[in-house]
């Protein structure tokens, strides 16, 4: 934990600044509608990085599904008359 954040939750604690429920399959995987086997408890920290971390993937996949998309179609790049 970064220290202004740790102080935060020492000297001023509220609700929501220590733990988060999160998916264990991610809803852009298809763990949206679940029950509670797909949940988990995270430390709000963890939850952060957890969700940034997949941030990044979905970009990823959807920058490989769009080159694939695109890459193998090259009548695009041709000009019909």
């Amino acid at each position: 934990l970064c220290s202004p954040q740790l102080n935060e939750m020492i000297t001023n604690p509220t609700e929501g600044q220590f733990w988060q429920v999160d998916h264990i399959r991610p809803v852009y995987s298809g763990g949206g509608q679940c029950s509670l086997e797909n949940l988990q408890t995270l430390c709000t920290v963890c939850h952060r990085e957890r969700t940034a971390k997949q941030a990044k993937e979905r970009s990823q996949l959807k920058r490989r599904s769009l080159a694939t998309k695109y890459g193998c179609d090259i009548t695009k790049f041709f000009v019909k008359m």
